[in-house]
Order: C-alpha cells, then structure tokens, then sequence
C-alpha cells in the first residue's frame, strides 16, 4: 500500500470560535461546549474550514500568546454574542482591529448588542433539538462560504473598519512567530491608534452619541447607575496611580476585569448626556492606561491572554 506524505496533503483552514467556555448563568452545564461540538465544529468542516477555539488551544501546551496570534490571524472567525461575555467582546474588538472576516451568532432572542444595521447576525436555536441543529448548522456554514467569498472579493462583512471609512487596519506582517514580545506591543499599539481614529469617527461602542439602543440592559433604580459611575472613576483614578508607579499586574488587572464588567452592565439610555462625554473619554482613557502597561512588561513580567503571570526568565527557561 502507497504511503501518502503527510507534507503533500492539503492543510484546512482553521476558523477561530470566539465564546463563552467557562459555564454560564441561566444555561445548562456544557451548554457552550454543546453548541460548540454540534453546531460549530460541523458547520467549519461543511463550510471547508477547521473549528479551533481558546481551550483547544490550552490543550496543545502552547502559551496564551498563540491565542492572540490565532485571534488575528486565523482566515476565518466565529463570535458568539448569545449571553454578552465580557471576554467574547473583548476579542471580538481585537478581531475587529484587524479587519478579519468574522460571522456574528446569536441564540434567537438575544437583543442585539450593537444597533448598527449593517452588522449581520445568523441566530440557532438553543434547545438544540436534533432537527433544529442540522438545519441551524446548514445555516451557519452558509454564512461561513458567504463572508468568505465576500472577503476574497474585497468586500467587508460585518467590518468596522469599512463601515466606518477607518484609515487603516492593524497589521501583524512584520512581526515572526518566536517575536511575542514585539506582536503584543504592536497589537496594543495598533489597537490604541485604531481607537482614537474609531473616536472622531464615531461613539456607536458604548452608544454615548445619543442613539439608545445597544446594550439593552435595566439597572432598577438611577441610584445604582450613580454607583456604577462613582467607581468607574474610581477605577481610573486606582488605574492610573498603579500604572504611573508599575505597580504589581495581579492588582491592575482586577481593576480592569471590574471596569470592563461595569461598562457591560451600564445602559447607555441611562446615563444623562451631561455625562455620556466624560464617561466615554474616561472609558478610552482606562484602556489606553491599561494596554500601555501591558506593552511595557510590567518590568519582571509579560501579560498572557486571561491567564496568570509568569516571569519572562521562567519562560524562556521553558
């Protein structure tokens, strides 16, 4: 029997799922990972694409880093917005900076995060009935070939960069593979340049232009909302006093997974336009405080996507 050489076969392109992978509140335990297995996986391969997602990832012992590299780099993405994860939207905005194709799902019934109309969203069904699930994964492998072939033709779909005329997207071509200290200091840079011109262009992010619509959720009573502003200010005062001084990255970091929670819970409808400027530019400001510190290395230390800190002597001793 012929052997074939591995070397001479075909290799799949791999279309990174950007989801919530811990369980979530209101779900089943392993209902992500369901819709994973059933409704992504099988879609990729129908569509001529591979799944791979953060844990997978994990699982081959490779540092966080080479998620960020898949995150940016992988032709193809899936992004899951059904229950609003904070770090679902955080690398779907990564996603973005790089103007990659991505499909935005949703579970039906999802408000939808983003009022702008331009953005496409393909909704499933999350009892996953076995009927449901063939024709939602049929449905999803269509959207995949779709923004494929859109984008082979030059055409953005679902792209910020292009629905908003930005002046360009961030690029990784000059930085190798082995150089992750440089790749992250370029990501945070480009993506901190991509801010800026996405705030003279537009607000649509946390809607605080005036548009109601996104982030449709309730805070009860405007006493809450006070509160929500009170420590938002006081995160960036904390932020900014740390950061100045490099001050230890478990604390800066805490900091900003509780911005970044409160941000997600605020409705912009609810906060008065006399303050939606100063929240805004506050917003900006945390970010580029904390994607500036990361950049730098925290001294002793680099920064792995969502995971802890290990110094850089015991990384290259690895």
């Amino acid at each position: 029997m012929t052997k074939i050489d591995p070397s001479l076969k075909t290799k799949t392109q791999e279309c990174f799922v950007i989801m919530p992978i811990a369980d979530a509140d209101g779900y089943d335990k392993g209902h992500f990972k369901k819709v994973y297995e059933d409704l992504y996986k099988v879609a990729c391969e129908k569509a001529g694409f591979q799944a791979i997602r953060a844990d997978d990832v994990k699982q081959t012992n490779l540092i966080h880093l080479d998620i960020l590299q898949k995150l940016v780099s992988s032709p193809m993405a899936i992004c899951d917005l059904s229950n609003r994860n904070p770090n679902v939207l955080f690398e779907l905005g990564l996603r973005q900076a790089f103007d990659k194709p991505t499909v935005l799902v949703q579970e039906m019934g999802t408000p939808k995060i983003f009022d702008i109309s331009p953005l496409r969203y393909y909704e499933y069904r999350k009892e996953l009935r076995y009927r449901e699930v063939l024709e939602d994964q049929e449905a999803i492998s269509n959207a995949i070939m779709a923004t494929k072939e859109a984008s082979d033709n030059g055409e953005g779909v679902n792209s910020i960069i292009s629905l908003l005329s930005l002046s360009s997207p961030a690029s990784l071509k000059d930085i190798t593979e082995n150089d992750s200290a440089k790749m992250l200091q370029v990501v945070m840079s480009e993506m901190n340049e991509l801010r800026a011109d996405f705030k003279k262009l537009s607000k649509f992010s946390f809607d605080f232009a005036g548009n109601a619509g996104s982030y449709e959720i309730n805070l009860p009573e405007q006493q809450t909302l006070s509160m929500e502003l009170a420590k938002i200010n006081a995160i960036y005062s904390t932020i900014k006093q740390l950061t100045s001084s490099m001050g230890k990255f478990e604390e800066v970091k805490k900091l900003y997974d509780e911005y970044q929670q409160i941000i997600a819970r605020i409705s912009p409808a609810t906060v008065p336009k006399r303050y939606r400027e100063r929240v805004f530019d506050i917003a900006l400001e945390i970010d580029r405080l904390f994607s500036n510190y990361v950049a730098k290395g925290n001294g002793n230390y680099s920064w792995e996507m969502g995971s802890k800190i290990e110094p850089i002597d015991k990384q290259k001793s690895n």
